[in-house]
């Protein structure tokens, strides 16, 4: 009989015939198979099947142990930088009229317009930027236009011709549309953006509610001084408490420079204003694209849109 080495694939004309018995064909096994390794991945490399209760204790471990993405370790001046000054020239705007602070807002929009698209990464940056753009101007001028309650009642008006716009530039596209879903979902996030922002502008009508505005952009801007302790380790935990206390802060002494709010109103407000833009710029800035200094620009004049919902909100129940 020819040796195994003539037929290595053992399809020989001459292989044997003679029955195999179990032992043989165990031990065929364990050759072809190999020995299991002991955390039940294959010893040849390939990746073993993950299983419920692995999943379960990997996103456990996780919880008990997170990790930070390395962008989230990284200081990002700029953004600081831009929040405040933007916050600084909005508070000017706010104590002056509502007009100026329509202004303000409209320029907030059009830095938030110019780098969003690119920061979210969009498949039409031109679009989106127009669409973001066309809603940064007309909605806060929609709300200075407004010579009575309810003061956002134009506001809409502005968000449909924006979203017009965005849906047209879809339409006539010649790219084939590559990432239509994801295109229109950073679109409309800004359009959001924008629309939560025109919530600052009723809050310039009357001398309390200015006064709780003004305290809450400054708790916005001297909480963003927090996100400089990004890059020490021992308080990379510690980021939103020593923002929303450095905001607290902020607006206390901003409140007794005024003569109002209350200390209660002031640091409720505070506190709450700077944990909202504090996680927006959190999680704007674990995006790889925030390295671009127009995406920074964007990531600030973000932070200053959301938190005026929450003022408003906060100025209907606490001042009325």
């Amino acid at each position: 009989m020819p040796g195994v080495d003539e037929h290595p694939d053992g399809a020989g004309a001459e292989a044997s015939d003679a029955p195999v018995t179990v032992d043989e064909a165990v031990g065929s096994d364990a050759v072809l198979e190999g020995p299991e390794a002991p955390d039940g991945s294959d010893p040849s490399g390939a990746p073993a099947a993950e299983t419920r209760a692995s999943r379960r204790a990997r996103l456990e471990a996780l919880r008990r142990h997170p990790v930070l993405p390395e962008m989230a370790t990284v200081v990002r001046p700029v953004v600081v930088a831009v929040t405040v000054v933007l916050a600084a020239l909005l508070v000017l705007a706010l104590r002056t009229d509502a007009v100026v602070l329509a202004g303000g807002l409209a320029w907030t929009g059009l830095v938030l317009a110019w780098g969003w698209p690119r920061l979210l990464g969009s498949s039409s940056r031109f679009g989106s930027s127009l669409a973001v753009g066309v809603a940064g101007v007309l909605a806060p001028a929609a709300g200075a236009a407004t010579s009575d309650e309810p003061w956002l009642r134009l506001v809409p008006v502005a968000l449909a011709i924006a979203l017009g716009v965005m849906f047209v530039h879809q339409i006539v596209r010649r790219d084939g549309r590559p990432r239509l879903t994801e295109s229109i979902g950073v679109t409309a996030f800004g359009l959001g953006l924008v629309a939560v922002g025109t919530t600052w502008l009723p809050l310039a009508r009357s001398a309390r509610a200015t006064d709780l505005a003004t305290v809450a952009l400054v708790g916005v801007a001297v909480g963003a001084l927090a996100d400089l302790a990004a890059g020490t380790k021992p308080l990379r935990g510690w980021l939103l408490p020593l923002s929303m206390v450095l905001g607290g802060a902020g607006a206390l002494v901003a409140a007794s420079l005024l003569g109002g709010p209350s200390a209660g109103t002031a640091a409720t407000v505070g506190v709450l204003c700077t944990a909202v833009a504090h996680a927006l710029r959190r999680t704007l800035v674990v995006l790889p694209p925030v390295t671009a200094v127009r995406c920074q620009l964007a990531t600030g004049a973000a932070s200053l849109l959301v938190p005026g919902v929450v003022a408003y909100g906060l100025s209907l129940w606490l001042v009325g």
